[in-house]
């Protein structure tokens, strides 16, 4: 550097050389300092998104577990699937949610549309909150792998429909990491039991929803989500349960952890973990209060372990690095280069040497 001043600069005298050289690094650093107190760095929480059926007990799960529970409670903020967004739409108040159960083929495409982008507006409205782990009903990606798939299957969206789909939701999504989950929660009943549900709870839109239907749909979730042992291609029973995959487990979730993986998979999720929990049985959360704590303490462990493997895998400075501070060195252009951030040469013919020098000297 002082060599850089005397011959490229014009500073004559090595002592003058030597005060700039330091007046610059003391300024650099405290630059440096100054930007890291303003913008300090902010602790990433975490995502799962809750999937399952139609009448599995999402809501039920969020609002009777995930909010009422107190391992749960201080941990989560909720945010349940935008279905007010779905039947009130515009001034003329259109309800495309009902639009689309009553004729699947003319408002499929365009209710699945519709379906993306309000996830999209609701992560982005989402996105800041104080808690660590915001749970999202459903994902983009069951949108994608089970209703489009259902509803492209049943011809209520045609070829072109699909293909029109597909040339938008990659680049989106890819563009949009907010939308990518940390991990997933799978609430898992047979067909069976979510028609029942769907039946006791009557939802207007839900008339004409068979079983049939409810039964596609878990077999697409389980084809989704589940990976496939090898030679074993058919629809895991509701009894079954994925293998444990990691020895750092708790006893409560060792068994109902997995990776999501396969050809099938969005590139997006692949390893992305999922946590099972069986919904089969018909539980009381107003008495059988143990039985609801039993499922908040599996996604608070499932939580811990997210969080733990996240932070293990995150890159750490090598012994090189730690304790080293920025130094200005020469590089091979004319410019000055301090410890992985560039000082062009215009920067440089630009300072105020004159000012430099009568701060040196006074």
């Amino acid at each position: 550097m002082v060599k850089y001043l005397q011959s490229s600069i014009g500073i004559i005298h090595k002592n003058h050389a030597e005060s700039i050289t330091s007046y610059i690094k003391e300024s650099v650093d405290e630059e440096l300092k100054e930007e890291n107190n303003i913008k300090p760095a902010q602790k990433k929480r975490l995502t799962f998104c809750v999937e399952g059926n139609i009448s599995v007990g999402k809501s039920t799960f969020l609002q009777r577990i995930a909010n009422e529970t107190l391992e749960l409670r201080d941990l989560v903020e909720i945010v349940p699937e935008p279905i007010a967004k779905w039947q009130d739409i515009g001034p003329d108040h259109f309800n495309i949610l009902d639009a689309f159960y009553a004729e699947p083929q003319r408002y499929a495409y365009t209710f699945q549309n519709y379906v993306f982008v309000t996830r999209v507006m609701q992560e982005k409205e989402s996105a800041i909150g104080i808690k660590p782990l915001r749970l999202m009903e459903r994902s983009v990606f069951s949108d994608r792998m089970v209703f489009v798939r259902a509803v492209h299957e049943a011809n209520w969206m045609n070829e072109m429909e699909i293909s029109i789909y597909d040339s938008w939701f990659d680049p989106v999504v890819s563009s949009l990491p907010g939308l990518i989950p940390d991990g997933f929660i799978y609430l898992r009943a047979s067909p069976d039991t979510c028609h029942k549900r769907m039946m006791h709870r009557k939802r207007a839109e839900e008339g004409g929803v068979t079983l049939d239907y409810l039964r596609d749909l878990h077999e697409k979730h389980e084809n989704w989500l589940f990976p496939f042992q090898s030679g074993n291609h058919g629809v895991l029973s509701v009894s079954q349960l994925p293998l444990g995959v990691d020895d750092s487990l708790h006893p409560d979730i060792k068994d109902r952890v997995f990776y999501l993986e396969g050809n099938h998979m969005h590139s997006s999720i692949q390893k992305v973990p999922a946590l099972v929990l069986d919904c089969e049985p018909n539980i009381d959360f107003n008495k059988d209060i143990e039985a609801k704590r039993q499922y908040a303490r599996q996604v608070a462990k499932f939580f811990e372990f997210v969080k733990r493997k996240q932070e293990s895998s995150s890159p750490q400075p090598n012994d090189s690095e730690k304790g080293s501070s920025k130094q200005i060195l020469m590089p091979h252009q004319g410019g000055l280069w301090m410890g992985g951030k560039g000082f062009p040469e215009s920067a440089l013919k630009s300072f105020d040497f004159k000012r430099a020098m009568s701060f040196m000297s006074g």
